[in-house]
């Protein structure tokens, strides 16, 4: 096994074994977000789960950007500051608990400056419409003034079974029953079981397969014939066939994940 461990200031202590199970789940961050675990021909992410639990085999998406934390007000910085100032748009609806940004992104995308992105060590709690400060983990590369941009959280950060169609990333399967708002592993690349939708094209063994248009969490034949379907993008290759999902729970089918 291989561990990537990135680094994450805002948990007090990583405690690492001989071997990482990853099956396994807790109620207790063990690891930051987005760890990467190597085993074999096998990679997982350390993730946290969005609060309505997920069954075994479902592809994942990431949480889906608030409209406010988008193309927001974005205060001044030098050369070199470490820190930047962020105003949600609105008040309850977009406010944000103490480092709930942490190992996610800001990205410059208007004023002087524009262009580049930078990662969220930490910050405090932030009420709508009112400016919070943000810390970096890297200096201001360019000084910035009349800024407008967008926040991100981790890509791992309260994921959730993807919608059909998805509509945010993909960020991986689920290798167990996950409960609600706990730490888990999902796998993103190698061989795996997923939820299987046939129900539309003929899912054929051997040929790429995108997030289902129709059963949330499974996965469908790439079929670039109907329109709905390459927009979601290719994230595995059909190894063996199962039956259609129908919604989850139902016949798996063998993927080969390739989401990295």
């Amino acid at each position: 096994m291989i561990l990537t461990i990135p680094p994450d200031d805002n948990l007090a202590q990583v405690t690492v074994s001989d071997e990482v199970d990853p099956y396994a789940t807790s109620s207790t961050q063990q690891f930051p977000l987005g760890t990467k675990l190597e085993y074999g021909p096998e990679v997982y992410r350390y993730a946290l789960e969005g609060g309505a639990g997920v069954e075994i085999g479902a592809l994942c998406q990431s949480l889906v950007p608030l409209a406010g934390h988008i193309n927001e007000v974005c205060g001044s910085s030098a050369v070199g500051d470490t820190t930047l100032d962020f105003t949600p748009n609105t008040v309850t609806t977009d406010d944000l608990a103490a480092n709930e940004l942490a190992q996610g992104y800001v990205y410059i995308y208007n004023g002087t400056g524009e262009g580049a992105k930078y990662r969220v060590k930490s910050h405090p709690a932030i009420v709508g419409a009112v400016s919070g400060t943000l810390t970096l983990y890297d200096p201001i590369r360019i000084a910035t003034s009349g800024l407008v941009a967008t926040v991100m959280h981790n890509k791992f950060y309260k994921f959730l079974i993807h919608p059909s169609p998805p509509t945010a990333t993909p960020c991986g399967w689920t290798v167990t029953a996950v409960t609600a708002s706990y730490y888990c592993w999902l796998q993103t690349k190698g061989p795996l079981c997923s939820l299987i939708d046939s129900g539309g094209s003929a899912v054929v063994m051997g040929q790429p397969c995108v997030p289902s248009a129709e059963d949330d969490g499974a996965v469908q034949i790439f079929d670039p014939d109907v329109a709905t379907e390459p927009n979601a993008g290719v994230v595995g290759w059909i190894m063996e066939i199962g039956a259609d999902a129908a919604g989850g729970a139902a016949t798996y089918g063998f993927v080969d994940a390739s989401l990295e």
